[in-house]
């Protein structure tokens, strides 16, 4: 896991793949607007790549002088046809098909199933889960990380 401490480091480190692969470098680090945790890296592929790409950062190493993901260059690659239509945070529909591609689930899911707890305390706004009505790009739970520090 990326530590808060780690973060504002991360900008421009090279993304390695689990086996070593590297397959770009962090251009953005979003968050998680309720826990401020980093969720995902939009990584610059090399030339030979497939262009921008949304990496999960959740069980994400920082190593030294890249960032490691537990991941296979096939995967990444997979979830580059995720169309973010050029924008710097996914939209909600954006995201979960994201999540899809890796394999994850929904960070507010997996807290709500194993504590049993009530999520929408921690949203700020109910209608991300339903999509937002059409309106999801608006009412995304991301924010970069630049943007916190502003």
């Amino acid at each position: 896991m990326i530590s808060q401490e780690q973060l504002t480091g991360l900008a421009r480190q090279p993304v390695h793949t689990a086996d070593g692969v590297k397959v770009g470098d962090v251009v953005d680090i979003l968050l998680d607007d309720a826990t401020g945790r980093a969720e995902w890296a939009r990584v610059r592929s090399d030339s030979s790549g497939p262009g921008d790409v949304f990496v999960p950062l959740r069980e994400a190493v920082h190593v030294g002088d890249h960032v490691r993901v537990p991941f296979d260059r096939a995967t990444i690659e997979a979830a580059a046809k995720v169309d973010v239509q050029g924008r710097r945070i996914p939209s909600v529909a954006d995201e979960a098909r994201l999540f899809a591609c890796f394999g994850l689930r929904d960070i507010r899911e997996q807290v709500n199933a194993e504590q049993g707890s009530g999520w929408s305390r921690m949203d700020r706004a109910d209608g991300v889960r339903a999509g937002a009505q059409g309106q999801e790009e608006a009412r995304t739970r991301l924010r970069l990380l630049q943007d916190d520090n502003a």
